[in-house]
């Protein structure tokens, strides 16, 4: 009886250990990357650092916790980047892929630097995927709140565009 209480216990301490660790460490990762007219509209990069497991970002945003007019994430590979622009159905956005939040998810393993960092050795082929938030506003864009779930878990995440 004392070995199975003991074996339930360590359970129990090693998932309350799981949890603040994805708590404390959160897997998403965002950056400011360009912005157009007067910060108005702002391109802000997104990947998932975790090894497991996929982000859905459920809500975007901006400043005083205001929904922004327009998001869009864009999917992409580092060959082709991304489009700064303030609509997403232009001729020339025509040649970029712009989805809803509510249909991608960011799959393991897509953190911008680690990407980034492939391009620069040389290693980066089509097949990795790149993510960024096409957020427009009426008015200048100087923070960007993004909430997410990951694993089951809730999370908030602000990226200061203050100074970019």
């Amino acid at each position: 009886m004392k070995k199975v209480l003991i074996g339930i216990i360590s359970i129990v301490v090693l998932f309350i250990g799981f949890f603040f660790f994805l708590k404390l460490n959160q897997p998403l990762v965002a950056h400011p990357s360009a912005s157009a007219n007067d910060k108005q509209v702002q391109l802000v990069s997104v990947g998932n650092k975790s090894p497991f497991g996929d982000i859905q970002i459920e809500e975007v945003l901006v400043n005083d916790k205001v929904v922004p007019s327009k998001v869009k994430i864009q999917v992409s590979y580092h060959p082709k980047g991304f489009i700064i622009s303030d609509h997403f159905n232009g001729e020339e956005e025509s040649e970029y892929t712009f989805k809803g939040l509510d249909s991608i998810t960011l799959k393991p393993k897509t953190d911008p630097q680690m990407q980034l960092d492939k391009v620069n050795a040389g290693t980066a082929t089509k097949d990795d995927t790149i993510y960024a938030l096409s957020l427009v506003h009426e008015q200048s864009i100087d923070r960007v709140i993004i909430k997410y779930h990951h694993l089951g878990m809730s999370h908030e995440l602000v990226v200061s565009m203050v100074g970019f």
